[in-house]
């Protein structure tokens, strides 16, 4: 790792390249991202329809997806947490 990054240090027109293509990434990334996300705000506005118009209890509903949305994010969170304490633990001599 450290002799690509003195490689494209010693070549700085291959640096410029290499950093517009990890650019291009990310933003490749982000506007995906991006578009998950508003395809799962129109789920959940057709579905917030769907239980209106059927009689359903559209604030019983979402208060329900709320909270099984912040459980998943406790245990992601927690298992993100555990394999960073793991990786660190292993990289100590």
């Amino acid at each position: 790792m450290e002799n690509t990054v003195n490689y494209l240090i010693a070549h700085p027109v291959l640096f410029v390249i290499a950093i517009i293509v990890a650019l291009m990434v990310i933003f490749s990334s982000l506007k995906k991202l991006l578009r998950l996300a508003v395809t799962a705000a129109a789920v959940l506005v057709l579905y917030a329809a769907y239980l209106h118009f059927t009689g359903g209890d559209v604030h019983e509903a979402f208060f329900s997806i709320e909270q099984t949305f912040n459980n998943a994010l406790r245990f992601f969170g927690g298992v993100f947490t555990r394999l960073l304490e793991f990786f660190k633990f292993a990289n100590k001599p």
